[in-house]
């Protein structure tokens, strides 16, 4: 069924507001992949809220022409699926990967990340991104173990200082 004009601009109008607010983003082949699949792909990542779409190509290039995210026009040929992560970067990765672990025939294309191109054999990295929760327990436990071991420290020098 074909799409009107004013439905086609309503599209890529609602994909660019999305697209503007991503922190990430990744295309990923579908040729071959069923549609119950698709299904479960669509829930996992509403599960950790990205927004997924599938969507003609030329309406794509019309979201991202002007963008940071115009060098996935490249990627741009074929059935395609997007997803685009609004709260943290590695979400869509993860999603994607996690699918491509038990879909033989989706095929992770590449990924934008602060505006830079991220080929498909690098979204590893990506995926691999600790997430919010994560980082700030990490940096904690840093400035935890650094101060303790500096109080030691001062500690040792006062106990072998003599009066």
């Amino acid at each position: 069924m074909a799409l009107s004009l004013q439905k086609k601009e309503k599209i890529v109008f609602k994909m660019r507001e999305i697209a503007q607010k991503a922190v990430s983003t990744v295309v990923a082949s579908l040729d071959g992949v069923a549609v119950n699949d698709i299904t479960k792909l669509r829930k996992a990542a509403r599960d950790l809220g990205v927004c997924v779409y599938v969507v003609r190509n030329t309406l794509m290039r019309r979201v991202i022409e002007h963008t940071p995210l115009a060098c996935l026009e490249k990627f741009l040929t074929g059935q395609n699926i997007i997803a685009f992560s609004v709260h943290q970067p590695r979400d869509s990765a993860c999603v994607f990967v996690n699918f491509s672990k038990s879909n033989e025939c989706f095929k992770i294309k590449g990924a934008v990340f602060e505006d830079r191109l991220i080929p498909a054999s690098k979204i590893n990295f990506l995926s691999n991104l600790l997430n919010r929760k994560e980082a700030i327990f990490r940096l904690m436990t840093v400035m935890k173990i650094s101060s303790i071991g500096n109080l030691i420290r001062i500690l040792y020098i006062f106990s072998n200082q003599k009066h």
